[in-house]
């Protein structure tokens, strides 16, 4: 392979790394207020997470939002810092996928219209051809 189009390569894996980790970053700053005035909050994440994931008791809602939250900020930071990125890639693109589908089942429109399916995808091919030296 020649120099060039291995940059290129390492450059593409840095940015996809960076782009999903900031986006799973971003996400959970927005559950709590981070953003400010641009900001949802807990109570409106717990209402759309009830609402996509409509088939499951809603006694389980408040477990999987803490559970979904919990993942996207352990592969969010594992992400950004580059520790363990084909762990924390295959991760996101389970947990994109996951999402894609809840999201699918009551509105089949919107996991493309977020590019949810997209990322998924993106993840896995981050996963499945990181080096190891681009990684921690």
């Amino acid at each position: 392979m020649n120099e060039r189009l291995a940059r290129n390569e390492r450059f593409a894996r840095l940015g996809l790394r960076l782009a999903l980790g900031t986006a799973f970053l971003s996400a959970v700053a927005s559950r709590f207020g981070l953003w400010g005035a641009r900001s949802g909050h807990w109570s409106g994440f717990l209402k759309y997470a009830a609402e996509v994931n409509w088939y499951l008791p809603a006694n389980l809602i408040p477990a999987v939002a803490v559970a979904s939250t919990v993942c996207e900020l352990v592969f969010g930071l594992a992400l950004v810092a580059g520790w363990r990125v084909r762990w924390a890639a295959h991760g996101s693109a389970a947990l994109l996928m996951m999402f894609a589908l809840a999201m699918a089942s009551g509105d089949p429109k919107s996991p493309f219209d977020y590019s949810v399916f997209t990322a998924s995808m993106g993840a896995l091919l981050l996963g499945c051809t990181v080096r190891k030296e681009e990684t921690r």
